[in-house]
Order: structure tokens, then C-alpha cells, then sequence
């Protein structure tokens, strides 16, 4: 009886360590799947909301195409003067500040912007010609 009760106790033993085993891979699978979850949702919501934030830009910048009549009216515009290699003449841009949208595009002396110097003395009058 010694041999049948060892034998029954050495196989309630294995029986009992494939259990063990059985739930630790268990547990160890549920690991590896709410960690695959978690990370593949984090990246989901990234592209989510990059994609999100993309379409709004666009369909932002679709309704407020402005035309060329409308981009001087509130008088949000720049102006660039770059002079040209004989230093007589200047290329002149006139560009819309919120759309960067070229309005005028001309050469122009260099001078014509400058104010022009003032006098030392104004002119006064004079009855008798002095």
C-alpha cells in the first residue's frame, strides 16, 4: 500500500504543479493582452487626434479663402523693399499679413518711399521782395 499511496501522491503533486502553471501562463496571456490594448489604443488616439486636428486646419483654411479685394480691407498688410544691383531701382511686395498672399508686386525707384528731407528754414513771406 506504501507503493500506491506514493504513486498517488506524486501524481496529486504534478497534477497540482500543471495546475500552477496553467495559471500563470493564464495570468501571464491577460498580461501581454491588456498590455498590447493600452499601448495600441494610445497609439490609436495619437493618429486620432493628429487626424482630427488636420481636417480642422484644412476646412479652416477653406472657408476663410479670402479674394484679393478683401485682403487689404482690414489693413493687415506688409511691405517689403529689396533694392536691385544698379541701387537706382527697388523691387517693391506688398503681401496680405494674415494670408501671405502677394497683393502688389512692382519695381519702383528706391527713393519714392523715403520721406522727402524737410527745409532748415520754412519759407516766410516777405512785402518787400527780401
Amino acid at each position: 500500500m506504501g507503493v500506491a499511496r506514493e504513486l498517488t501522491d506524486s501524481v496529486r503533486k504534478m497534477q497540482a504543479v500543471g495546475r500552477r502553471r496553467g495559471l500563470r501562463r493564464s495570468r501571464e496571456a491577460r498580461a501581454r493582452f491588456w498590455h498590447a490594448t493600452i499601448l495600441s489604443s494610445f497609439f490609436i488616439a495619437a493618429v486620432g487626434a493628429s487626424l482630427f486636428l488636420g481636417a480642422v486646419i484644412v476646412v479652416g483654411a477653406l472657408r476663410g479663402n479670402d479674394s484679393s479685394g478683401e485682403l487689404t480691407a482690414d489693413g493687415r498688410t506688409g511691405r517689403i523693399a529689396r533694392s536691385l544691383r544698379d541701387g537706382t531701382l527697388c523691387h517693391y511686395i506688398v503681401f496680405d499679413n494674415k494670408t501671405a498672399q502677394a497683393v502688389e508686386d512692382r519695381i519702383g525707384r528706391c527713393d519714392e518711399g523715403k520721406p522727402k528731407p524737410k527745409q532748415d528754414r520754412p519759407p516766410a513771406f516777405s512785402w518787400g521782395g527780401r
